[in-house]
């Protein structure tokens, strides 16, 4: 059971860093050059590449990992709106893949 606890702290902190990525976006589409970047979160980290394609549509993962030393991934196939703030539209979402 603790086992499944861990690996959903894993998952949250990767869906945390996708959260991340998206406000940066919102307030700045070309901050998606500045990636990859790292944040520590609830313990843990995650990471977030921007991968696959290129503006308006990117694929972004975030890969999260619990303090107990869990990984997860969380990947995002999105399109990006042209005005600020940027819309973004999650197209297909990958979870552990």
């Amino acid at each position: 059971m603790q086992n499944q606890i861990y690996a959903a702290q894993a998952l949250a902190t990767a869906e945390a860093g996708l959260n991340d990525a998206f406000g940066r976006i919102r307030d700045d589409s070309s901050s998606i050059d500045d990636f990859p970047f790292t944040s520590v979160f609830n313990g843990g980290s995650y990471t977030v590449l921007a991968v696959e394609g290129s503006l308006p549509d990117p694929n972004i993962i975030s890969e999260g990992t619990s303090l107990q030393g869990f990984t997860a991934s969380v990947k995002a196939d999105v399109t990006i709106g042209t005005g600020s703030p940027y819309v973004i539209r999650i197209d297909n979402l990958r979870i552990n893949e």
